[in-house]
């Protein structure tokens, strides 16, 4: 049975979930790592709301010409026209290899459509799955999450709780034993299909970890750049709180303090932690997610011992 709820996170702060109103064009690339030589950049204010193949028919906003699109404009008997209307239709931006990239520039001359030269190392179906990986990312909704995100034995986990309660500490503690480090202070979590939570720290703070008493750390250089990851699967959620605050119940010795969170319509698994001076939170830590791992395997350990003691008494009271 499932102990108390641990208290709600008062660190979650709600942010606009629309970010294709302040992607744009250029930073979108960047992130989807793919280097564009533009033959006629995008407008100032151009924006990004999908991403395509070229089909002038249906445009998208931004497209890749592919081998199939070119050979129909081609054989088209006017593909200035076709990419006209396309453009008044919404396209915006036009992605091409090097070797298509000159008889769009003609057939798109005059127009207000952007060009840009992509380098033929990539396949046009690789462009356009980085391209709609991104977008998705930034359209999905954002919470930033006062806290820790660290990967423990392949699981991302959550760390919250009140300043001062330990939070950073536990972090370089993690680093120490060969963890991995995802964000420190603030975690930006979005919200991508398929229930899944994502987490990465924010741009400024990326790389960084502050610990009270000493300040800024360069994680990187101090423990290798293996000890950072850009961004993860946020698993489960971990509250530190002071054995004061933390909830009570007699159930919580078999089950422990366990419930869920909600974050951006997601049900995130919650464990909290009471914090005692001596406790070794690391170590506790490290157990949490072995026994997260054996939970998704179907193994709940509250359950086994419960049995073992319900066959003990089952034959200590057997046929009288």
């Amino acid at each position: 049975m499932a102990a108390e709820q641990p208290a709600a996170s008062a660190y979650t702060i709600h942010a606009d979930a629309d970010g294709t109103s302040q992607l744009a064009v250029s930073s979108l690339l960047a992130r989807a790592g793919l280097l564009v030589a533009w033959q006629r950049p995008p407008e100032a204010d151009c924006l990004i709301a999908h991403a395509g193949w070229l089909e002038p028919s249906v445009p998208a906003h931004l497209c890749m010409a592919g081998s199939a699109a070119l050979r129909w404009l081609r054989e088209s008997a006017d593909p200035t026209a076709l990419l006209a209307e396309a453009s008044q239709r919404g396209m915006r931006v036009v992605l091409a290899k090097a070797a298509d990239a000159e008889a769009l520039r003609i057939w798109l001359d005059g127009s207000p459509v952007a060009l840009g030269v992509l380098p033929d190392a990539h396949s046009d179906a690789d462009i356009l799955h980085r391209l709609r990986m991104h977008l998705l990312e930034a359209r999905a909704p954002l919470a930033s999450v006062y806290g820790v995100l660290a990967e423990v034995f392949g699981l991302g986990v959550l760390i919250v709780g009140p300043a001062g309660v330990g939070k950073s500490e536990l972090a370089l503690e993690l680093l120490a034993r060969g963890h991995r480090l995802v964000a420190d202070d603030v975690a930006e979590i979005r919200a991508l299909p398929g229930g899944l939570l994502e987490g990465r720290a924010p741009h400024l703070l990326r790389d960084y970890l502050e610990v009270r008493g000493l300040g800024v750390l360069d994680v990187a250089r101090m423990y290798g750049r293996d000890a950072l990851v850009a961004s993860r699967r946020v698993d489960f959620r971990l509250e530190l709180l002071p054995v004061r605050d933390a909830p009570t119940d007699y159930r919580a010795r078999l089950a422990g303090l366990r419930g869920s969170i909600d974050i951006l319509g997601q049900a995130l698994p919650t464990i909290c932690l009471p914090v005692r001076v001596g406790h070794n939170l690391g170590t506790l830590v490290e157990a949490a997610c072995r026994d997260q791992w054996l939970r998704l395997q179907g193994h709940f350990a509250e359950e086994a011992f419960a049995e073992r003691q319900q066959r003990a008494i089952d034959e200590q009271t057997g046929p009288q």
